[in-house]
């Protein structure tokens, strides 16, 4: 069987297609009022502000911090805490982020010498505005911060991504770093990556019971990947990229490990084709 029969197996599944429109309306008008009551405790326990250790963002151990900025609530990045100056900010992709900052940064023609320099980055989330010539970046914007302190210049690197659903968090704060003391700057694991993960799983050993996949293969290689990575809370779009799997595969495994309000984009010049009702075919 080859890998690319394997990678769209369940594009001829119309049965998932249907089951997932129906589920999706009954849990829509069965747990509206659930969702609503539900909303207002979630919005409490949310914390406005998550720490991030300096080491984490900036330096030979720092790993891509990922910041999520919703539809019409803003999220800041902080130096206040570490009392450097930022002094130059790039965004990759400005075309659906800006940002704005509490001072004034080099390059700027209004800026001179001491005269630069700001504690706080406030980025928002707009409309998706086409430029010419400037592709979009589809994992994320990538931001890059210098900072000074005294004689010292550092680095610092995001990746912004679109948030949905209820925002999490309003403000990034950058602080030093505390070794004695690890997990209280490490984020928690959400409910919904360990979730996800665990759908995966199962999806994959749906398709190794149909062997759809084996497991001496380099795709399940690469999926094991997909599931160690989505556990430990990387963005899901984020863990597909590094493991190199597919959104529409992800989806597909997802599905078949019983996830369910799925919203699967629609498969342009791909029908959905089946030989028998019920029953995946391969080409």
């Amino acid at each position: 069987m080859k890998l690319r029969d394997i990678a769209d197996f369940s594009l001829r599944m119309p049965w998932a297609i249907a089951s997932g429109t129906a589920l999706r309306a009954i849990a829509f008008g069965g747990c509206l009022t659930i969702a609503t009551m539900l909303a207002p405790n979630q919005l409490v326990l949310a914390n406005t502000i998550r720490q991030v250790a300096a080491s984490q963002v900036s330096g030979e151990n720092a790993q891509l911090q990922t910041v999520k900025v919703w539809p019409g609530h803003g999220v800041s990045i902080s130096f206040y805490n570490t009392r450097e100056i930022i002094k130059k900010i790039w965004l990759d992709d400005p075309s659906r982020f800006v940002f704005d900052v509490d001072g004034c940064l080099e390059g700027l023609g209004k800026c001179f010498g001491s005269s630069t320099g700001a504690g706080l980055i406030h980025i928002r989330r707009i409309e998706t505005v086409k430029i010419p010539g400037l592709p979009q970046a589809p994992y994320g914007a990538h931001m890059t911060v210098i900072t000074e302190s005294g004689s010292t210049r550092k680095s610092y690197h995001f990746r912004i991504v679109a948030g949905s659903g209820t925002p999490e968090y309003s403000q990034i704060e950058i602080i030093g770093d505390t070794p004695s003391k690890p997990e209280e700057v490490k984020p928690k694991v959400s409910y919904t990556a360990l979730s996800d993960s665990r759908h995966i799983a199962k999806g994959m050993q749906v398709a190794l019971k149909n062997q759809w996949v084996t497991t001496d293969s380099k795709l399940w290689k690469r999926l094991n990947q997909l599931v160690e990575l989505r556990s430990q809370g990387e963005e899901l779009v984020v863990a597909a990229s590094t493991a190199g799997v597919s959104m529409q595969l992800v989806e597909k495994l997802m599905l078949l490990g019983g996830k369910r309000l799925l919203e699967i984009p629609p498969q342009r010049n791909n029908p959905l084709t089946t030989t028998n009702p019920g029953k995946t075919s391969f080409r």
